[in-house]
């Protein structure tokens, strides 16, 4: 339990700090929680896959309308581990053991191309690695950018008005205050748990506290 700031007999700063290594925590655990589940459903197609003898028969089952779908959904999944990626940049997240389980995830997923490439027609529908990329988006002017304006899973924050985003799965939903990625609040639900994870903003989040005066 992170002890509550008025209760701590030590100065405040101290407590603040720590609160903060407690938030920060949270959030790591979050996303080894999500990275190992995505993890988990690159590998199972690659299972899948892998267990097809013959070529002839893999490249008709992915070539059905069954497996084409499928493979979308895997690539969903993969494309929520990228947002990962970009929403660590943006909150300064850099713990070594979340670094080895993007390695794996991405060895998974090349593993997974491999096989793809017995139907060109589909290894050629998957978008460019540059597409994928999200560490290369505008980090927030803030050194902690506020969670009520970052998807409540891969943690990246939304686009500007003034930004158009690529593709309909790239803009934000809210639900219940919170908001979240489409797709990425479909991994979580199918994949994790059955109801959206709810984590809290640090308390010296200028825009919370905007937010708090306003409603009093």
């Amino acid at each position: 339990m992170i002890p509550q700031i008025g209760f701590c007999r030590i100065p405040a700063i101290c407590a603040t700090a720590e609160l903060r290594h407690g938030l920060m925590d949270s959030y790591i655990a979050h996303l080894k929680k999500c990275l190992n589940n995505i993890h988990k459903v690159i590998k199972k197609a690659n299972d899948i896959l892998c267990n097809i003898s013959q070529p002839a028969v893999c490249s008709e089952v992915l070539l059905s309308s069954r497996g084409t779908d499928y493979i979308s959904g895997v690539l969903e999944v993969y494309r929520v581990s990228k947002r990962m990626e970009g929403g660590m940049a943006m909150h300064n997240i850099e713990p070594n053991g979340l670094r080895i389980m993007f390695r794996d995830i991405e060895l998974t997923w090349n593993n997974l191309q491999a096989f793809l490439a017995m139907c060109p027609c589909i290894l050629q529908k998957l978008p460019p690695p540059s597409v994928l990329n999200c560490t290369t988006a505008t980090p927030h002017l803030d050194t902690n950018p506020c969670l009520s304006r970052c998807c409540g899973i891969c943690l990246l924050e939304g686009l500007n008005e003034e930004q158009i985003p690529e593709e309909p799965a790239d803009s934000l939903q809210e639900h219940k205050g919170h908001l979240y990625h489409s797709s990425c609040a479909n991994f979580w639900l199918n994949c994790v748990d059955s109801t959206l994870p709810v984590l809290s903003c640090h308390s010296s989040c200028p825009f919370c506290i905007q937010q708090k005066n306003e409603i009093l």
